[in-house]
């Protein structure tokens, strides 16, 4: 579905992200994971259109490097951002609904698929009408999954989900993530908390100083050493 060659990134002299290669296919849950600083949230900005790159991003057989960040949401790659970006003084029900805006979705199909958020996110159901900047961390960021599914994705892209939030409340969250694999949408995870990212994913990238040091099976990489030590606090 997704397919990165060669994909280079500076900021000025500074080298970001050096020469990664990397894939997503359909079904697939897979993980990028890396120290702060890697270059992660690099990778995603530039597969998004937020900055520019080098190389070659395909997806769906169509090179999409170059398209302005509008044109890559309606061909259905969709991104919940690192830090959540609710709109604060907008409701549940209308941050949900801002996530339909390039959709041409009727009144009954919003309806169809603000239902279908709500029962995943039963606590956005009870807080509908609240202020989206009264909520807790952990609401705003099942709030900005369920924006973000709002425009009907056929690959989901989360920055760093678990940032700034209780275990208890990270918990719920990567329990969301399963719900959403076992529906059948193709999942590109970024996270610096790799026990939990390798609990979700099935394949996951290691990426360290702006490259790829190794990739592998969710499984192998949780089982190497290297990653252990390193990432696992093992």
């Amino acid at each position: 579905m997704l397919h990165i060659e060669k994909l280079n990134v500076s900021y000025g002299s500074i080298h970001a992200v050096r020469d990664i290669s990397l894939e997503v296919n359909q079904g697939e849950v897979v993980t990028l994971i890396g120290s702060n600083g890697a270059g992660k949230t690099t990778t995603l900005n530039a597969i998004c259109g937020v900055i520019p790159s080098k190389g070659s991003i395909r997806y769906q057989n169509k090179e999409i490097n170059g398209l302005p960040t509008h044109q890559i949401v309606k061909e259905g790659i969709v991104m919940v951002p690192e830090g959540r970006r609710v709109f604060p003084k907008l409701s549940v029900a209308n941050n949900l609904l801002m996530g339909a805006y390039s959709r041409k979705a009727t009144k009954l199909e919003l309806q169809e698929d603000l239902n279908m958020v709500y029962q995943l996110f039963p606590r956005l159901a009870e807080r509908k009408s609240q202020m989206a900047g009264t909520m807790s961390g952990g609401e705003q960021q099942m709030l900005a999954i369920g924006r973000a599914l709002m425009a009907m994705p056929k690959l989901l892209i989360l920055d760093e989900p678990s940032m700034g939030l209780a275990p208890i409340v990270v918990k719920d969250i990567f329990e969301t993530i399963r719900r959403i694999k076992q529906q059948g949408l193709t999942i590109l995870l970024i996270e610096q908390n790799a026990t939990m990212a390798l609990s979700v994913a099935d394949r996951g990238y290691v990426l360290e100083h702006g490259e790829i040091g190794f990739h592998d099976t969710a499984e192998n990489l949780r089982n190497q050493d290297i990653v252990k030590k390193a990432y696992l606090g093992k």
